[in-house]
């Protein structure tokens, strides 16, 4: 296992060509930009009010779609709004360019609302979410290329975007976090892994890389505290170096998590707000993660029992990585184990309302890492046969799996039977030909 196989020039092009036909193909089938539920009100919330009002009060677009009943008032005067800056910070480049084509629509006469409310706005930032997933895939290309042949590390990459809730979230449900969690998480990894520079000024791009993940995704601080530790370690070694890497570290993730820090202190009347959820009674943390195993095995979400893919990437990393690139392996699996462990510990681990475990898309770049030596293994030992049996079959799984769940064959939210949720994948494909027609009707209307 080691570098890159003739993965630059030609091969890149023919990778690109083919991630981004994929891409356009699940947005023909599956796009669907619209605002529905707290989560994504809540995250688009934020970016409408700085943008159309200049302010960061999130009362009007709570009132418009319907939820402002259920939101208090903060200490400072503000509405409550306890989710994260950073999805509206990673999508207000398509906004502004749609409040730029609605004033220009506008003042050629068409009837278009200039008010973050109308389609332009929904359509390109929803947009966003599936752009980023889509440079989120190319980089998990890129750093699967390190450990497999470039064949490999696209089908590695294909197998978790397709395998995986990114599917759904980049196209169906564009306006929660977790497609843009999944290019923030590929982004760090791809700039921790792949540089061999690491003086102050390199530290300072990771660490503000990182910053802005925790702002995505309040958990992502965690990849802070691996690049922290390791740059304590190399302090031992060499003080001076060390310490500009720690200083340049610290100052990037202070930076990149100052846009976070701002709301809270406008909204919260704190530059530091470690549970923003308990503030409004929306969640709370136990630190023994009493549902740890519940997170991996649980039918309700569980990591592998929802998207079996991943238990053979975790395998990967373990078995087939671990041994050449023990660095990287250490890395990722001390992410994961937090993450996991994390999840585990929130009251509402399952991340209720979802397809899939949701709450860990952020992982799925590093699982491609471990497919990817996963496939590199078995392609020498017993072919090609095997991987592009467990990455097709892993595929169709998830597909049939989010054609029950658009169809309601499995439920929204809370633990589905065994039998219901694996035995029902058979019995859902024997009776696909009958259930086609109400499939198309759903694609063509909305997937839920």
């Amino acid at each position: 296992m080691g570098a890159t196989h003739g993965g630059k020039g030609p091969w890149n092009r023919r990778a690109a060509g083919i991630l981004v036909t994929v891409w356009i193909g699940i947005l023909l089938a599956l796009f669907r930009p619209e605002i529905r539920g707290m989560d994504p009100v809540a995250y688009y919330a934020w970016l409408r009010a700085a943008v159309i009002q200049g302010d960061l009060d999130a009362s009007a677009t709570f009132a418009h779609y319907g939820v402002l009943s259920a939101r208090g008032i903060s200490p400072t005067g503000y509405r409550l709004n306890e989710w994260p800056v950073g999805p509206a910070l990673l999508w207000s480049p398509f906004f502004l360019t749609a409040h730029g084509l609605a004033r220009l629509a506008r003042a050629l006469g068409a009837p278009v609302g200039v008010d973050g409310f109308s389609a332009p706005y929904q359509v390109l930032t929803g947009l966003g979410s599936a752009v980023y997933a889509g440079i989120g895939l190319w980089l998990a290309f890129r750093l699967a290329e390190a450990v497999a042949p470039p064949p490999l590390a696209l089908w590695a990459a294909l197998s978790v975007g397709l395998a995986s809730p990114l599917i759904f979230y980049m196209s169906a449900h564009p306006f929660m976090a977790h497609a843009v969690d999944f290019f923030v998480n590929a982004l760090f990894l791809r700039t921790w892994l792949g540089t061999g520079r690491w003086d102050g000024w390199a530290r300072f791009r990771l660490g503000a890389i990182g910053g802005l993940a925790a702002c995505v995704r309040y958990q992502n601080a965690t990849w802070l505290v691996w690049a922290a530790l390791e740059d304590l370690r190399h302090t031992w070694r060499r003080p001076p170096e060390g310490l500009r890497r720690l200083l340049g570290l610290g100052f990037g993730g202070l930076l990149g998590f100052l846009p976070q820090m701002v709301a809270w202190r406008v909204v919260f009347g704190s530059w530091l707000v470690l549970n923003p959820y308990a503030r409004v009674g929306a969640g709370s943390f136990d630190w023994r993660s009493p549902h740890l195993l519940d997170v991996l095995f649980s039918t309700d979400r569980g990591l592998f029992l929802w998207t079996p893919i991943s238990a053979f990437a975790l395998w990967g990393l373990v078995r087939h990585l671990a041994p050449h690139r023990p660095g990287w392996a250490a890395r990722m699996g001390a992410q994961i184990l937090a993450q996991v462990a994390l999840v585990g510990a929130w009251s509402a681990w399952s991340g209720a309302a979802a397809f899939g475990p949701r709450l860990l898309t952020g992982l799925f770049p590093a699982f491609g890492v471990g497919l990817a030596a996963l496939y590199a293994a078995w392609e020498r030992r017993w072919g090609k046969g095997p991987v592009l049996g467990l990455g097709v079959g892993a595929i169709f799984w998830n597909l049939l799996l989010l054609a029950r769940y658009g169809l309601q064959d499995v439920p929204r939210m809370g633990p589905v039977p065994l039998d219901r949720l694996w035995l029902g994948q058979f019995v859902f494909l024997g009776r696909l030909g009958r259930e086609l027609g109400r499939l198309l009707q759903a694609l063509a209307r909305t997937l839920p």
